[in-house]
């Protein structure tokens, strides 16, 4: 056999071992709904992680960029960035931001839910419905993509995608769909699961002096 067809079996027989590891992998992904009963079973410790979150939209140029730290138990979550402390528990919320000297307290709606940090790590079956899962490399570390679309009809959300590592069923990237055209892109790093947070990390007591609005209905 001459060096031209050693090459080409060669490539030939790389292409079919290519073929095959592939197709192996893709009978072994799990479906969507397994995978996420299993991210919701696996996130009952307390979590922490940093994160980018990045707006994009038709109606302006560029992106708009935002870094933090977030902590998460259950159905509390504290989160930081350079310009507010937002602390929740189920569908209340208080935001402080310092250069406001203001603190505001809400309520989140039904469709505010869907956004939040709690719904984003476990409880994705109360509002989204899972279609698709498919093994995926990010930034050459080997995830399921798993394409949700929201349950409710009347919500602006029209889909998200979520990146979960193979290894240890974490999400490391989120992306949001708007019926707005905009784009919500999320992504986390620096994951820590079962820390232990002092008791107060998720209560919020306001500065002397700041104003408090309460947004409650």
């Amino acid at each position: 056999m001459n060096n031209t067809n050693d090459r080409f079996w060669s490539t030939l027989l790389c292409f079919v071992c290519i073929i095959a590891i592939h197709s192996n992998v893709q009978s072994q992904i799990p479906s969507a709904n397994v995978l996420l009963e299993k991210i919701a079973i696996h996130y009952q410790e307390p979590i922490e992680a940093s994160f980018e979150h990045i707006l994009t939209s038709d109606l302006w140029e560029g992106s708009q960029t935002m870094t933090g730290s977030i902590q998460l138990h259950k159905n509390q979550y504290r989160i930081e960035t350079l310009y507010e402390v937002i602390t929740g528990q189920d569908d209340e919320a208080w935001i402080y931001r310092p250069e406001e000297n203001q603190v505001l307290i809400t309520t989140i709606d039904e469709e505010g839910l869907a956004y939040s940090p709690g719904t984003l790590f476990r409880s994705y079956e109360r509002f989204y419905d899972a279609h698709t899962s498919e093994y995926d490399l990010l930034d050459g570390v080997p995830h399921y993509r798993l394409e949700l679309s929201p349950i409710r009809s009347d919500v602006s959300i029209t889909s998200l995608t979520l990146w979960v590592r193979e290894h240890d069923l974490i999400p490391t990237k989120m992306v949001v769909l708007n019926q707005n055209s905009s784009q919500t892109e999320i992504h986390l790093s620096n994951i820590r699961v079962g820390v232990s947070f002092p008791p107060d990390m998720f209560e919020f007591y306001p500065p002397e002096g700041v104003e408090v609005i309460d947004l409650r209905s």
